[in-house]
Protein backbone atom coordinates (compact mmCIF):
# COMPACT_ATOMS: atom_id res chain seq x y z
CA UNK A 1 0.00 0.00 0.00
CA UNK A 2 1.43 4.29 -1.00
CA UNK A 3 -0.24 7.03 -1.18
CA UNK A 4 -1.13 7.62 -4.72
CA UNK A 5 1.48 9.34 -7.13
CA UNK A 6 -1.60 11.76 -7.56
CA UNK A 7 -2.23 12.84 -4.46
CA UNK A 8 -2.33 16.35 -3.61
CA UNK A 9 -2.84 17.27 -0.18
CA UNK A 10 -4.07 21.01 0.93
CA UNK A 11 -6.05 22.66 3.59
CA UNK A 12 -9.27 23.83 4.03
CA UNK A 13 -10.51 27.30 3.83
CA UNK A 14 -14.00 28.28 4.77
CA UNK A 15 -15.62 32.03 6.32
CA UNK A 16 -13.91 35.27 6.52
CA UNK A 17 -11.10 33.46 4.59
CA UNK A 18 -9.82 31.45 7.49
CA UNK A 19 -8.36 27.65 7.77
CA UNK A 20 -10.84 25.48 9.24
CA UNK A 21 -9.09 24.16 12.18
CA UNK A 22 -8.81 20.16 12.56
CA UNK A 23 -9.46 19.15 8.76
CA UNK A 24 -7.68 18.88 5.36
CA UNK A 25 -8.69 18.96 1.64
CA UNK A 26 -7.43 15.51 -0.33
CA UNK A 27 -7.56 15.80 -3.90
CA UNK A 28 -6.51 12.88 -6.20
CA UNK A 29 -5.53 14.85 -9.72
CA UNK A 30 -5.44 11.60 -11.60
CA UNK A 31 -9.38 10.55 -10.66
CA UNK A 32 -11.24 13.69 -9.39
CA UNK A 33 -11.57 12.40 -5.73
CA UNK A 34 -12.49 15.52 -3.08
CA UNK A 35 -12.26 14.10 0.17
CA UNK A 36 -12.36 16.18 3.63
CA UNK A 37 -10.43 14.32 6.76
CA UNK A 38 -9.22 15.34 9.99
CA UNK A 39 -6.07 17.00 9.62
CA UNK A 40 -4.42 14.03 12.01
CA UNK A 41 -5.04 11.51 9.42
CA UNK A 42 -3.95 13.30 6.27
CA UNK A 43 -0.68 13.52 8.70
CA UNK A 44 -0.43 9.70 8.66
CA UNK A 45 -1.50 9.84 4.99
CA UNK A 46 1.68 11.68 4.05
CA UNK A 47 3.80 9.60 6.63
CA UNK A 48 2.13 6.18 5.12
CA UNK A 49 1.23 5.25 8.19
CA UNK A 50 -1.85 3.38 7.15
CA UNK A 51 -1.63 1.22 10.35
CA UNK A 52 -2.73 4.54 12.03
CA UNK A 53 -5.84 5.21 10.25
CA UNK A 54 -9.04 3.48 11.07
CA UNK A 55 -10.08 0.44 9.31
CA UNK A 56 -13.46 2.18 7.85
CA UNK A 57 -11.62 4.83 6.31
CA UNK A 58 -8.50 2.94 5.23
CA UNK A 59 -10.91 1.84 2.95
CA UNK A 60 -12.68 4.33 1.57
CA UNK A 61 -9.19 6.49 0.98
CA UNK A 62 -8.56 3.03 -0.73
CA UNK A 63 -11.85 2.77 -2.87
CA UNK A 64 -11.19 6.52 -3.63
CA UNK A 65 -7.72 6.16 -5.17
CA UNK A 66 -5.83 8.00 -2.41
CA UNK A 67 -4.07 5.18 -1.45
CA UNK A 68 -3.69 2.70 -3.80
CA UNK A 69 -1.50 -1.18 -3.97
CA UNK A 70 -0.57 -0.03 -7.93
CA UNK A 71 2.47 0.93 -8.17
CA UNK A 72 3.82 3.76 -9.83
CA UNK A 73 3.23 2.37 -13.35
CA UNK A 74 -0.04 1.17 -12.73
CA UNK A 75 -1.44 4.62 -11.91
CA UNK A 76 0.18 5.63 -15.36
CA UNK A 77 -1.49 2.63 -17.08
CA UNK A 78 -4.65 4.35 -15.65
CA UNK A 79 -4.01 7.65 -17.06
CA UNK A 80 -3.41 6.71 -20.39
CA UNK A 81 -6.62 5.02 -20.55
CA UNK A 82 -8.48 7.75 -19.07
CA UNK A 83 -6.71 10.29 -21.65
CA UNK A 84 -7.21 7.94 -25.18
CA UNK A 85 -10.93 7.33 -23.83
CA UNK A 86 -10.99 11.28 -24.05
CA UNK A 87 -9.21 12.07 -26.80
CA UNK A 88 -10.79 9.26 -28.88
CA UNK A 89 -14.39 9.59 -28.39
CA UNK A 90 -14.76 13.29 -26.48
CA UNK A 91 -12.04 15.49 -27.43
CA UNK A 92 -12.04 15.37 -30.97
CA UNK A 93 -15.66 14.75 -31.65
CA UNK A 94 -16.76 18.94 -32.62
CA UNK A 95 -15.36 21.52 -34.76
CA UNK A 96 -15.22 24.88 -33.50
CA UNK A 97 -15.15 27.26 -36.18
CA UNK A 98 -13.57 30.78 -35.43
CA UNK A 99 -13.73 32.33 -38.56
CA UNK A 100 -11.57 35.45 -39.46
CA UNK A 101 -13.41 38.04 -41.70
CA UNK A 102 -10.43 40.10 -42.01
CA UNK A 103 -6.75 40.47 -40.36
CA UNK A 104 -7.24 44.36 -40.54
CA UNK A 105 -8.05 45.68 -37.14
CA UNK A 106 -9.11 49.58 -36.22
CA UNK A 107 -6.89 49.74 -32.90
CA UNK A 108 -3.17 48.97 -32.56
CA UNK A 109 -2.85 47.90 -29.05
CA UNK A 110 0.81 48.06 -27.74
CA UNK A 111 0.50 44.24 -25.97
CA UNK A 112 -1.56 42.55 -29.24
CA UNK A 113 0.12 39.26 -30.05
CA UNK A 114 -1.12 39.67 -33.69
CA UNK A 115 1.00 42.46 -34.07
CA UNK A 116 3.32 40.64 -36.39
CA UNK A 117 0.21 41.39 -39.21
CA UNK A 118 1.02 45.11 -39.25
CA UNK A 119 4.41 44.03 -41.23
CA UNK A 120 2.77 42.69 -43.89
CA UNK A 121 1.36 46.37 -45.09
CA UNK A 122 -2.18 47.82 -45.23
CA UNK A 123 -2.88 46.16 -48.45
CA UNK A 124 -2.70 42.91 -46.88
CA UNK A 125 -4.35 43.63 -43.65
CA UNK A 126 -7.25 45.27 -45.66
CA UNK A 127 -8.02 42.08 -47.69
CA UNK A 128 -11.62 40.74 -46.74
CA UNK A 129 -12.86 36.94 -47.12
CA UNK A 130 -14.05 36.81 -50.30
CA UNK A 131 -17.77 35.54 -50.71
CA UNK A 132 -16.61 32.31 -52.63
CA UNK A 133 -14.33 31.46 -49.91
CA UNK A 134 -16.88 32.16 -47.25
CA UNK A 135 -18.90 29.42 -49.73
CA UNK A 136 -15.93 27.13 -49.89
CA UNK A 137 -15.79 27.42 -45.49
CA UNK A 138 -19.10 26.85 -44.85
CA UNK A 139 -19.13 23.63 -47.69
CA UNK A 140 -16.09 22.55 -46.08
CA UNK A 141 -18.34 22.81 -42.54
CA UNK A 142 -20.85 20.76 -43.55
CA UNK A 143 -18.58 18.24 -45.02
CA UNK A 144 -17.04 18.46 -41.28
CA UNK A 145 -21.16 17.56 -40.12
CA UNK A 146 -21.32 14.98 -42.59
CA UNK A 147 -19.16 13.24 -41.18
CA UNK A 148 -20.55 13.26 -37.46
CA UNK A 149 -18.45 16.22 -36.15
CA UNK A 150 -20.63 18.18 -33.66
CA UNK A 151 -20.48 21.38 -34.79
CA UNK A 152 -23.01 24.28 -32.50
CA UNK A 153 -21.60 27.69 -33.01
CA UNK A 154 -19.44 29.94 -35.55
CA UNK A 155 -17.31 32.31 -33.31
CA UNK A 156 -15.89 35.58 -35.28
CA UNK A 157 -12.58 36.92 -34.66
CA UNK A 158 -9.92 39.00 -36.09
CA UNK A 159 -8.15 41.30 -36.64
CA UNK A 160 -11.18 43.26 -35.66
CA UNK A 161 -14.68 40.94 -37.05
CA UNK A 162 -16.66 44.03 -36.78
CA UNK A 163 -14.89 46.71 -38.75
CA UNK A 164 -17.94 48.79 -39.99
CA UNK A 165 -16.28 48.70 -43.41
CA UNK A 166 -16.51 44.71 -43.45
CA UNK A 167 -20.51 44.69 -42.87
CA UNK A 168 -21.42 42.98 -45.90
CA UNK A 169 -18.82 40.46 -45.19
CA UNK A 170 -20.43 39.44 -41.97
CA UNK A 171 -23.58 39.67 -43.00
CA UNK A 172 -22.58 36.89 -45.48
CA UNK A 173 -20.87 34.62 -43.24
CA UNK A 174 -23.88 35.12 -40.82
CA UNK A 175 -26.17 34.09 -43.62
CA UNK A 176 -24.43 30.83 -44.28
CA UNK A 177 -24.64 30.00 -40.65
CA UNK A 178 -28.02 30.51 -39.91
CA UNK A 179 -28.25 28.13 -43.26
CA UNK A 180 -26.38 25.79 -40.89
CA UNK A 181 -28.92 26.32 -38.09
CA UNK A 182 -25.35 27.43 -36.14
CA UNK A 183 -25.06 29.70 -33.28
CA UNK A 184 -22.92 32.94 -33.55
CA UNK A 185 -20.62 34.93 -30.96
CA UNK A 186 -17.99 37.00 -31.61
CA UNK A 187 -14.60 38.56 -30.13
CA UNK A 188 -14.30 41.85 -30.62
CA UNK A 189 -12.81 45.45 -29.80
CA UNK A 190 -16.40 46.67 -29.76
CA UNK A 191 -15.67 50.26 -31.43
CA UNK A 192 -18.33 49.98 -34.32
CA UNK A 193 -20.19 47.90 -33.04
CA UNK A 194 -23.01 50.54 -33.16
CA UNK A 195 -22.95 49.11 -36.62
CA UNK A 196 -23.75 46.05 -36.00
CA UNK A 197 -26.94 46.25 -34.11
CA UNK A 198 -29.32 45.36 -36.51
CA UNK A 199 -26.72 41.90 -37.38
CA UNK A 200 -27.11 41.19 -33.64
CA UNK A 201 -30.50 41.08 -33.76
CA UNK A 202 -31.36 39.63 -36.66
CA UNK A 203 -28.75 36.37 -36.19
CA UNK A 204 -29.67 36.25 -32.62
CA UNK A 205 -25.61 36.54 -31.07
CA UNK A 206 -25.47 34.63 -28.10
CA UNK A 207 -22.47 36.44 -26.63
CA UNK A 208 -20.23 39.31 -27.73
CA UNK A 209 -16.51 39.54 -25.83
CA UNK A 210 -15.57 42.76 -25.45
CA UNK A 211 -12.06 44.64 -23.80
CA UNK A 212 -11.26 47.64 -21.69
CA UNK A 213 -7.91 48.13 -19.64
CA UNK A 214 -8.96 50.92 -17.17
CA UNK A 215 -11.12 53.39 -17.10
CA UNK A 216 -10.78 56.91 -19.53
CA UNK A 217 -7.68 57.56 -20.74
CA UNK A 218 -5.81 54.65 -19.20
CA UNK A 219 -7.99 52.17 -21.52
CA UNK A 220 -6.93 55.15 -24.22
CA UNK A 221 -3.61 54.65 -24.50
CA UNK A 222 -3.46 50.59 -24.35
CA UNK A 223 -6.89 49.97 -26.48
CA UNK A 224 -5.38 52.78 -28.92
CA UNK A 225 -7.87 53.35 -32.19
CA UNK A 226 -5.39 54.09 -34.98
CA UNK A 227 -7.03 57.55 -35.69
CA UNK A 228 -6.05 58.39 -32.13
CA UNK A 229 -9.31 58.92 -30.74
CA UNK A 230 -10.31 57.70 -27.53
CA UNK A 231 -12.06 54.06 -27.23
CA UNK A 232 -13.26 53.96 -23.64
CA UNK A 233 -16.39 56.09 -23.65
CA UNK A 234 -17.82 54.47 -27.21
CA UNK A 235 -16.88 51.46 -26.31
CA UNK A 236 -19.22 50.77 -23.00
CA UNK A 237 -21.57 52.69 -24.68
CA UNK A 238 -22.01 50.14 -27.51
CA UNK A 239 -21.55 47.11 -24.92
CA UNK A 240 -24.57 48.40 -23.41
CA UNK A 241 -26.46 48.45 -27.36
CA UNK A 242 -25.27 44.74 -27.51
CA UNK A 243 -27.37 44.16 -23.94
CA UNK A 244 -30.04 46.09 -24.96
CA UNK A 245 -30.64 44.19 -27.56
CA UNK A 246 -30.31 40.76 -25.81
CA UNK A 247 -26.67 39.80 -26.84
CA UNK A 248 -24.74 38.50 -23.22
CA UNK A 249 -21.47 40.70 -23.07
CA UNK A 250 -18.25 39.13 -21.11
CA UNK A 251 -15.87 42.30 -20.70
CA UNK A 252 -12.11 41.16 -20.75
CA UNK A 253 -9.26 43.05 -19.03
CA UNK A 254 -6.52 42.59 -20.16
CA UNK A 255 -3.96 43.35 -17.34
CA UNK A 256 -0.30 43.92 -16.50
CA UNK A 257 2.13 46.60 -14.98
CA UNK A 258 0.57 49.75 -16.84
CA UNK A 259 -2.96 49.31 -15.56
CA UNK A 260 -2.67 46.90 -12.43
CA UNK A 261 -3.32 50.08 -10.48
CA UNK A 262 -6.76 50.77 -12.38
CA UNK A 263 -8.43 47.16 -11.26
CA UNK A 264 -10.80 49.29 -8.13
CA UNK A 265 -11.54 52.49 -10.59
CA UNK A 266 -12.49 50.70 -13.52
CA UNK A 267 -14.87 48.32 -11.28
CA UNK A 268 -16.25 51.39 -9.79
CA UNK A 269 -16.95 52.99 -13.04
CA UNK A 270 -18.84 50.14 -14.57
CA UNK A 271 -20.77 49.95 -11.35
CA UNK A 272 -21.77 53.37 -11.72
CA UNK A 273 -22.77 53.14 -15.61
CA UNK A 274 -25.13 50.75 -14.50
CA UNK A 275 -23.29 47.79 -16.15
CA UNK A 276 -24.38 44.94 -13.29
CA UNK A 277 -23.95 41.41 -13.58
CA UNK A 278 -26.59 38.98 -13.50
CA UNK A 279 -27.27 36.54 -10.56
CA UNK A 280 -26.71 32.97 -10.86
CA UNK A 281 -30.09 32.34 -10.27
CA UNK A 282 -31.09 34.96 -13.08
CA UNK A 283 -29.09 33.13 -15.65
CA UNK A 284 -30.53 29.78 -14.49
CA UNK A 285 -33.94 31.06 -14.72
CA UNK A 286 -33.43 32.17 -18.27
CA UNK A 287 -32.10 29.28 -19.43
CA UNK A 288 -34.91 27.39 -18.04
CA UNK A 289 -37.08 29.24 -19.91
CA UNK A 290 -35.53 29.21 -22.81
CA UNK A 291 -35.20 25.69 -22.79
CA UNK A 292 -38.98 25.02 -22.16
CA UNK A 293 -39.98 27.86 -25.19
CA UNK A 294 -37.89 25.37 -27.35
CA UNK A 295 -39.48 21.67 -26.61
CA UNK A 296 -42.22 23.94 -26.55
CA UNK A 297 -42.00 25.04 -30.22
CA UNK A 298 -41.70 28.91 -29.29
CA UNK A 299 -39.17 31.97 -30.47
CA UNK A 300 -36.64 32.10 -27.68
CA UNK A 301 -37.81 34.89 -25.39
CA UNK A 302 -37.09 38.01 -25.19
CA UNK A 303 -34.78 39.74 -22.55
CA UNK A 304 -31.72 41.75 -22.09
CA UNK A 305 -28.29 40.52 -22.04
CA UNK A 306 -26.45 39.39 -19.43
CA UNK A 307 -23.21 41.49 -18.51
CA UNK A 308 -20.28 39.33 -16.59
CA UNK A 309 -16.67 40.80 -16.25
CA UNK A 310 -13.20 39.35 -15.56
CA UNK A 311 -9.48 40.39 -15.34
CA UNK A 312 -6.32 38.39 -17.47
CA UNK A 313 -2.82 38.95 -17.57
CA UNK A 314 -1.63 40.33 -20.44
CA UNK A 315 1.22 37.30 -21.73
CA UNK A 316 4.53 38.80 -21.55
CA UNK A 317 7.75 37.66 -21.63
CA UNK A 318 9.58 36.71 -18.26
CA UNK A 319 11.93 40.17 -18.48
CA UNK A 320 9.48 42.41 -19.91
CA UNK A 321 9.15 45.32 -16.93
CA UNK A 322 5.42 45.43 -17.28
CA UNK A 323 4.72 41.88 -16.84
CA UNK A 324 2.66 40.53 -14.44
CA UNK A 325 1.58 37.17 -12.90
CA UNK A 326 -1.79 35.80 -12.51
CA UNK A 327 -1.34 35.98 -8.77
CA UNK A 328 -0.95 39.82 -8.85
CA UNK A 329 -3.80 40.21 -10.69
CA UNK A 330 -5.59 38.31 -8.64
CA UNK A 331 -4.15 40.33 -5.53
CA UNK A 332 -5.17 43.42 -7.06
CA UNK A 333 -8.99 42.34 -7.24
CA UNK A 334 -8.61 41.55 -3.07
CA UNK A 335 -7.51 45.03 -2.74
CA UNK A 336 -10.07 46.61 -4.72
CA UNK A 337 -12.34 44.58 -1.95
CA UNK A 338 -13.40 41.61 -3.95
CA UNK A 339 -14.41 38.52 -1.36
CA UNK A 340 -12.10 36.00 -2.30
CA UNK A 341 -14.38 33.47 -3.93
CA UNK A 342 -15.83 36.64 -5.97
CA UNK A 343 -12.25 37.85 -7.47
CA UNK A 344 -11.55 33.66 -8.37
CA UNK A 345 -14.30 34.33 -10.59
CA UNK A 346 -13.49 37.32 -11.86
CA UNK A 347 -9.58 35.80 -12.82
CA UNK A 348 -9.36 34.41 -15.80
CA UNK A 349 -7.16 31.58 -14.52
CA UNK A 350 -8.30 31.17 -11.50
CA UNK A 351 -12.00 30.83 -12.72
CA UNK A 352 -11.06 27.53 -14.95
CA UNK A 353 -9.96 25.53 -11.96
CA UNK A 354 -13.53 26.77 -9.76
CA UNK A 355 -15.58 25.68 -12.44
CA UNK A 356 -14.18 22.60 -12.59
CA UNK A 357 -14.38 21.63 -8.84
CA UNK A 358 -17.86 23.55 -8.81
CA UNK A 359 -19.01 20.67 -11.32
CA UNK A 360 -17.44 18.12 -9.60
CA UNK A 361 -19.02 18.79 -6.31
CA UNK A 362 -22.35 18.66 -7.79
CA UNK A 363 -21.59 14.61 -8.79
CA UNK A 364 -24.28 15.08 -11.77
CA UNK A 365 -21.34 13.25 -13.68
CA UNK A 366 -17.37 11.97 -13.32
CA UNK A 367 -14.90 15.13 -12.92
CA UNK A 368 -13.51 16.27 -15.83
CA UNK A 369 -10.96 14.31 -17.35
CA UNK A 370 -9.84 16.21 -20.54
CA UNK A 371 -5.93 15.71 -20.94
CA UNK A 372 -6.50 18.50 -23.44
CA UNK A 373 -5.47 22.25 -22.13
CA UNK A 374 -8.07 24.49 -24.48
CA UNK A 375 -9.91 24.14 -28.11
CA UNK A 376 -5.98 24.15 -29.66
CA UNK A 377 -5.61 20.69 -28.47
CA UNK A 378 -9.62 19.57 -29.45
CA UNK A 379 -11.72 20.72 -32.50
CA UNK A 380 -11.06 24.75 -32.87
CA UNK A 381 -10.30 25.47 -36.22
CA UNK A 382 -9.14 29.15 -37.05
CA UNK A 383 -10.18 30.01 -40.56
CA UNK A 384 -8.37 33.00 -41.44
CA UNK A 385 -9.54 35.65 -44.43
CA UNK A 386 -7.50 33.46 -47.34
CA UNK A 387 -9.07 29.87 -45.89
CA UNK A 388 -5.72 29.07 -44.30
CA UNK A 389 -6.51 26.95 -41.27
CA UNK A 390 -4.67 27.34 -37.49
CA UNK A 391 -5.21 25.43 -34.29
CA UNK A 392 -4.68 28.19 -31.69
CA UNK A 393 -5.97 31.82 -32.62
CA UNK A 394 -2.37 33.31 -30.73
CA UNK A 395 -0.89 31.72 -34.19
CA UNK A 396 -3.17 32.81 -36.80
CA UNK A 397 -1.15 34.99 -39.66
CA UNK A 398 1.95 33.32 -39.10
CA UNK A 399 2.31 31.07 -42.09
CA UNK A 400 4.81 28.50 -40.56
CA UNK A 401 2.23 27.37 -37.76
CA UNK A 402 -0.63 26.73 -40.52
CA UNK A 403 -2.46 23.30 -39.78
CA UNK A 404 -4.11 23.33 -43.64
CA UNK A 405 -5.89 25.35 -46.05
CA UNK A 406 -9.26 25.88 -47.40
CA UNK A 407 -9.91 24.40 -51.17
CA UNK A 408 -11.87 26.79 -52.81
CA UNK A 409 -13.21 24.38 -55.87
CA UNK A 410 -13.70 21.22 -53.82
CA UNK A 411 -15.29 23.39 -50.88
CA UNK A 412 -13.09 20.83 -47.98
CA UNK A 413 -10.27 21.85 -45.89
CA UNK A 414 -6.97 20.30 -45.91
CA UNK A 415 -4.42 19.51 -43.10
CA UNK A 416 -1.20 19.03 -43.01
CA UNK A 417 0.80 17.14 -40.07
CA UNK A 418 1.06 19.92 -37.65
CA UNK A 419 -2.62 19.18 -37.08
CA UNK A 420 -1.84 16.01 -36.39
CA UNK A 421 0.67 17.29 -33.70
CA UNK A 422 -1.76 19.81 -31.99
CA UNK A 423 -4.10 16.60 -31.14
CA UNK A 424 -1.14 14.82 -29.09
CA UNK A 425 -0.12 17.51 -27.07
CA UNK A 426 -2.13 16.21 -23.92
CA UNK A 427 -0.80 15.70 -20.54
CA UNK A 428 -1.32 11.86 -20.79
CA UNK A 429 1.21 12.05 -24.10
CA UNK A 430 3.88 14.13 -22.54
CA UNK A 431 6.53 13.01 -20.73
CA UNK A 432 6.71 15.22 -17.81
CA UNK A 433 2.86 15.46 -17.20
CA UNK A 434 2.58 12.06 -17.31
CA UNK A 435 3.21 11.76 -13.26
CA UNK A 436 2.63 14.91 -12.35
CA UNK A 437 -0.20 15.36 -9.79
CA UNK A 438 -2.17 18.05 -11.98
CA UNK A 439 -2.22 15.81 -14.74
CA UNK A 440 -5.83 16.43 -15.64
CA UNK A 441 -5.74 20.02 -13.67
CA UNK A 442 -2.90 21.80 -15.16
CA UNK A 443 -3.29 19.42 -18.45
CA UNK A 444 -0.36 20.60 -19.83
CA UNK A 445 -0.45 23.92 -19.98
CA UNK A 446 -0.87 26.96 -22.61
CA UNK A 447 1.29 26.02 -25.98
CA UNK A 448 2.07 29.81 -26.71
CA UNK A 449 3.19 29.68 -23.24
CA UNK A 450 5.12 26.50 -23.73
CA UNK A 451 6.90 28.58 -26.64
CA UNK A 452 8.23 31.06 -24.81
CA UNK A 453 9.72 29.39 -22.49
CA UNK A 454 10.93 26.07 -24.40
CA UNK A 455 11.25 27.30 -27.85
CA UNK A 456 8.40 24.77 -28.74
CA UNK A 457 4.24 24.77 -28.90
CA UNK A 458 4.47 20.53 -28.31
CA UNK A 459 5.94 21.22 -24.84
CA UNK A 460 4.37 21.28 -21.13
CA UNK A 461 3.87 24.40 -19.74
CA UNK A 462 3.42 24.68 -15.98
CA UNK A 463 3.03 28.40 -15.64
CA UNK A 464 1.34 29.04 -12.29
CA UNK A 465 -1.18 25.93 -12.37
CA UNK A 466 -0.03 24.11 -8.68
CA UNK A 467 -0.20 27.87 -7.30
CA UNK A 468 -3.14 28.87 -8.72
CA UNK A 469 -4.93 25.49 -7.44
CA UNK A 470 -3.54 25.84 -4.11
CA UNK A 471 -5.47 29.24 -4.13
CA UNK A 472 -8.64 27.91 -5.35
CA UNK A 473 -9.42 24.46 -4.17
CA UNK A 474 -8.79 25.45 -0.81
CA UNK A 475 -11.66 28.05 -0.37
CA UNK A 476 -14.01 26.67 -3.23
CA UNK A 477 -14.29 23.05 -1.17
CA UNK A 478 -14.51 24.61 1.75
CA UNK A 479 -17.62 26.69 1.42
CA UNK A 480 -19.24 23.34 -0.08
CA UNK A 481 -17.94 21.72 3.01
CA UNK A 482 -19.04 24.02 5.50
CA UNK A 483 -22.57 23.92 3.89
CA UNK A 484 -23.09 20.29 3.98
CA UNK A 485 -20.08 18.37 6.10
CA UNK A 486 -20.18 16.17 3.31
CA UNK A 487 -16.70 14.84 3.06
CA UNK A 488 -16.78 13.11 -0.09
CA UNK A 489 -17.92 15.83 -2.15
CA UNK A 490 -16.94 13.81 -5.54
CA UNK A 491 -17.54 10.94 -7.94
CA UNK A 492 -14.02 9.07 -8.24
CA UNK A 493 -13.02 7.46 -11.10
CA UNK A 494 -11.69 4.75 -9.89
CA UNK A 495 -15.19 3.16 -9.64
CA UNK A 496 -15.31 2.92 -14.02
CA UNK A 497 -11.78 1.88 -14.34
CA UNK A 498 -11.65 -0.78 -11.71
CA UNK A 499 -14.82 -2.27 -14.22
CA UNK A 500 -13.17 -2.75 -16.82
CA UNK A 501 -11.61 -6.59 -17.40
CA UNK A 502 -8.11 -6.98 -18.28
CA UNK A 503 -8.82 -7.90 -21.72
CA UNK A 504 -11.03 -4.76 -22.50
CA UNK A 505 -7.94 -1.98 -21.04
CA UNK A 506 -6.11 -3.79 -23.32
CA UNK A 507 -8.25 -3.61 -26.80
CA UNK A 508 -9.33 0.27 -25.21
CA UNK A 509 -5.32 1.01 -25.92
CA UNK A 510 -5.50 -1.12 -29.21
CA UNK A 511 -8.20 -0.71 -31.13
CA UNK A 512 -8.85 1.74 -33.67
CA UNK A 513 -12.39 1.23 -33.66
CA UNK A 514 -14.62 4.26 -31.73
CA UNK A 515 -17.68 1.89 -31.91
CA UNK A 516 -15.61 -0.73 -30.13
CA UNK A 517 -14.27 1.20 -27.88
CA UNK A 518 -17.63 3.33 -27.06
CA UNK A 519 -19.30 -0.09 -26.40
CA UNK A 520 -16.46 -1.25 -23.84
CA UNK A 521 -16.97 2.18 -21.73
CA UNK A 522 -21.10 1.98 -21.95
CA UNK A 523 -20.84 -0.84 -20.34
CA UNK A 524 -18.62 -0.40 -17.43
CA UNK A 525 -20.73 2.88 -17.14
CA UNK A 526 -17.88 5.49 -17.57
CA UNK A 527 -19.47 7.72 -19.67
CA UNK A 528 -22.31 10.46 -18.63
CA UNK A 529 -25.17 9.77 -16.47
CA UNK A 530 -28.34 9.52 -18.30
CA UNK A 531 -29.47 12.71 -16.31
CA UNK A 532 -26.58 14.55 -17.25
CA UNK A 533 -26.71 13.46 -21.47
CA UNK A 534 -30.71 15.23 -21.16
CA UNK A 535 -29.03 18.39 -19.91
CA UNK A 536 -26.36 18.21 -22.62
CA UNK A 537 -29.07 17.25 -25.06
CA UNK A 538 -31.30 20.09 -24.07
Amino acid sequence: MRISTYEIILPLIGQEDKKIEGKTLLVNGLYGALDVVDTKIAEKLEKEDFAGIPFSLRERLTVRGHITRKDEAGELADARLIGRVWNKLVGHAGTGPVILPTYNCNFRCPYCFERHRLTRGQEWLGHEMKPEMVEAVFAALQKQKDKGHKIDNVSLYGGEPLLKENKETVRNICEHAKAMGLGLSGITNGYDLDSYVDLLKEFEFSQLQITVDGVGVLNDRRRLHRDGVPTYDKILQNAKLALDHGVDVNLRVNTNGENIGGVKALIDDLAARGLREATQEERDKAYQEEQEAKKAGKPKPERKGFFSYYFKAVSEDADSPTKVTERQVLDALLAAGIPPLEAIGKQSQYSIPMQGLSAAMKKDDYPSFSPAFCGAEQGMLCIAPDGQLFSCWDLVAKDEDAVGFTDKEAGRFFFNFTKAKWRTRTSDLMKPCQTCPYIFICRGGCAPEAYRTHGSYFRENCGEAKEIFAYVAPRVVGKKWEATKEDELSISLTGPLARFTEKERETLMRTTSQQEMFGIIKQAGFFFSETSEEKKDA
